[in-house]
């Protein structure tokens, strides 16, 4: 797997002129252990994209703008979401803001989903953690 290093990544994402704006810093977390996360994977019957997994061995989670906005809220938060209705894969709720929870996407296509708090469907917003990262320190979130 080739993995990126998000840490240096995602600071200089908080380098750009709308995160500086908005003071969009972030902070990182321990990692989650590889046999901890084979492990969820096993009790959830799940296998998490590269990328997003690639993150939790670096980082248990995100915070920024001080708490405001969780880009990735750490994996013993996250809520698997199966619902044949809905679709027929699993969705993983993993990071949240004020006005929107952001779904993880396990279909053929891993990609990231958001769903305003007090709206009815979900929404197309990244069609990966790279992108959506980039998005919400944007301000685009």
């Amino acid at each position: 797997m080739n993995s990126i290093l998000w840490k240096p990544h995602i600071i200089s994402l908080t380098e750009g002129k709308a995160a500086r704006e908005r003071k969009c810093d972030a902070s990182f977390f321990p990692p989650v252990q590889e046999a901890a996360l084979s492990s969820w994977e096993s009790d959830h019957d799940l296998t998490l994209p590269d990328e997003i997994r690639s993150f939790v061995l670096q980082s248990d989670g995100l915070e920024a703008q001080r708490g405001e906005i969780w880009p990735v809220l750490p994996m013993l938060q996250w809520d698997v979401i199966r619902d044949e209705c809905l679709a027929p894969h699993p969705w993983i709720k993993f990071g949240e803001t004020e006005e929107f929870v952001y779904l993880l996407s396990l279909g053929h296509s891993p990609s990231i989903y958001r769903h305003a708090r007090f709206g009815s469907d979900e929404e197309f917003f990244a069609p990966g953690l790279g992108r959506y990262l980039e998005k919400i320190f944007r301000g685009e979130g």
